[in-house]
């Protein structure tokens, strides 16, 4: 292809994508009654419109709208509102048993009809949270070839390097506002997963929506396909990706490079990039090199630190103990421990503790055992070596560690299922009258512990917290109600303020601050349910507070560009926020003067 056919050619594919990027022209507001009313006037006519799911309304298309749109007969004869539409969602899911089957009907319903599947998800985040995302989007994703339905997002491949921004412009949306990529190394606790690691982009922005209103359209999940080493996908015929082992020499970083480039040429610097399940060797090393060129975070690593602070910050008032006087232990060195022990450093240094009074505090152990400098199995890395002791024998097991630091605050996020035992729980239970105990590994079957066993080997005193959700435990005649430290705490708020204050960079004074806003969202009534986070049925209107302040925190710090500062922020971040609402697609009508017409 000729230099000049190739421009030519790009063009075209923007300017389709200009043309594809919405279903309707455009949208206004009038007011109808009492009620004021979104109408939206589509290019679309006939089944189109019902293949469309940003805007298809089912049953719930008026027969003026059915006459209007050309779909008059390709709909049943009932009008449904959106309630009674809900109503029978919620009958249909309740059907089914197991929750990789619900995750499958609830996607095929966003395929379907957007506003519908937003709404049932916001208004029942607690139950239906866990099945989108996290534990039941790990199933889903090792079961991606035989459940994928249509495509969700862009895969861009190892071979594709020099046309990323070619396959950037095949995708319809003239505005992307956020962007979840991952290369599928490392999902959740399940390892290597290559492409069928796609889900969790997909699901990650259904959260973006659910929980920070950004509209669904601004938001694209991405798959970086470079192969997989796991041969169990590799001999499933049913496997999506590139059949080949992972490319590891200098075409990986050239692709990224190419990526992150195409993305700012595509959508702006403004674009925020999240990075999602890379793998440890990649994870650190790529987020220092991005964070002050881009837009971009890595959630496995400042979402999950933020989150963990903070449930530690909301601790301190249960235990009646200052942060800086725990002593902490982190089960794990990986990317998740080394994040949540570099912000908690922060944290500490903030509290007024010198740097090496802090780093004296943090312990980290790992396959190997302790982190001591210099012992024989290695295995320190840049990223945790600055938390390595001097002047301690190795310690090999976990028991040894908890009986030589005593830990006040005891970390797990390393996805090493049931390591937090009877035996141990109870020995940390001995040192202190409210132990804190942070199981973070997810799904639920790589939990360091459950929560009954946390309440229960610490006689119910322990402060507990999980990457994954479980249910209320009783014991000794009182009701517990185990916090999830779900990184939806933080993600949804931090994004939601770079897309309406237009951030373009995300240091890590970001995550301390959301962290000491999100511990100041715990009420009183909370903690005496032994909750450290707030209920994750108010999990938007946290979002939109998290983005109030995150917003207020970079005006402060100059890095927010929106101009002039937005007097009241809070209107301001509503002001965009997704609706659910079924728009009208009726026009408003009205009469000219009877004079513009000629007399017969």
């Amino acid at each position: 292809m000729s230099s000049k056919l190739s421009i030519y050619f790009r063009r075209v594919q923007s300017h389709a994508g200009t043309c594809h990027g919405s279903s309707s022209l455009h949208t206004s507001s009038t007011q109808r009654g009492s009620k004021k009313v979104q109408i939206s006037y589509l290019r679309q006519r006939g089944i189109d419109v019902l293949r469309k799911p940003d805007i298809n309304k089912g049953m719930a298309f008026t027969l003026k709208e059915r006459q209007i749109l050309g779909i008059q007969g390709l709909l049943p004869p009932a009008l449904l509102t959106q309630d009674l539409q809900v109503k029978r969602l919620r009958a249909n899911l309740d059907k089914y048993k197991d929750d990789l089957e619900k995750h499958i009907y609830l996607s095929m319903l966003q395929d379907r009809s957007e506003k519908l599947f937003y709404r049932i998800l916001k208004e029942d985040i607690e139950n239906i949270l866990p099945i989108v995302y996290t534990p039941t989007v790990g199933r889903a994703c090792q079961s991606y070839g035989l459940i994928y339905r249509k495509p969700k997002g862009l895969y861009v491949t190892i071979h594709d390097l020099g046309h990323v921004y070619e396959i950037l412009c095949n995708w319809p949306a003239e505005t992307v506002k956020a962007i979840v990529v991952t290369d599928g190394e490392r999902i959740l606790g399940l390892g290597d997963l290559g492409a069928y690691g796609m889900g969790i982009p997909v699901g990650k922005l259904a959260l973006y929506t659910a929980l920070a209103g950004i509209p669904p359209d601004q938001c694209l999940p991405v798959m970086l396909d470079v192969g997989t080493n796991n041969q169990k996908l590799l001999d499933d015929p049913l496997y999506i990706g590139l059949r080949h082992e992972r490319v590891r020499d200098e075409r990986y970083d050239q692709l990224i490079d190419e990526f992150m480039t195409a993305v700012k040429r595509r959508w702006g610097q403004d674009t925020l990039i999240q990075f999602e399940d890379f793998a440890n060797q990649n994870a650190y090393r790529l987020l220092q090199k991005y964070i002050y060129k881009y837009c971009t975070f890595n959630d496995d690593i400042q979402g999950t630190a933020a989150v963990a602070v903070a449930g530690l910050y909301a601790s301190t008032r249960i235990t009646k103990k200052r942060l800086e006087e725990y002593t902490f232990l982190f089960q794990g060195a990986g990317s998740a421990s080394t994040g949540i022990a570099n912000l908690l450093l922060r944290a500490l240094i903030d509290e007024g503790l010198t740097e090496q009074q802090a780093l004296d505090r943090i312990y980290l152990f790992d396959v190997h055992g302790l982190l001591v400098q210099d012992r024989p199995e290695g295995g320190l890395s840049e990223s945790n070596i600055k938390f390595a002791k001097s002047g301690l024998q190795p310690v090999k097991t976990l028991q040894e560690a908890v009986e030589l630091v005593k830990p006040d605050a005891l970390i797990g996020a390393a996805g090493v299922a049931g390591v937090f035992g009877e035996k141990l729980l109870s020995t940390v239970a001995s040192y202190h009258d409210r132990p804190v105990v942070f199981a973070l590994s997810n799904p639920t079957s790589y939990a360091e512990c459950t929560a009954e066993e946390a309440y229960k080997y610490t006689e119910g005193r322990a402060v507990f917290a999980s990457g994954s959700p479980f249910d209320p435990v009783q014991y000794n005649g009182k009701t517990y109600y185990p916090s999830q430290g779900n990184n939806s705490y933080v993600f949804p708020g931090i994004a939601l303020a770079v897309t309406r204050f237009d951030i373009r960079h995300l240091p890590e004074s970001f995550f301390l601050a959301s962290a000491k806003y999100l511990s100041e969202m715990v009420s009183d009534h909370d903690l005496e349910e032994g909750r450290v986070y707030p209920p994750l049925k108010n999990i938007l209107q946290v979002s939109i507070k998290m983005a109030k302040q995150i917003g207020g925190f970079a005006y402060r710090e100059n890095m927010a560009l929106v101009y002039p500062e937005p007097l009241d922020k809070e209107e301001h971040i509503r002001s965009g926020i997704y609706s659910t609402d079924y728009e009208d697609f009726v026009p408003s009508m009205y009469e000219w003067p009877q004079s513009t017409y000629p007399k017969c």
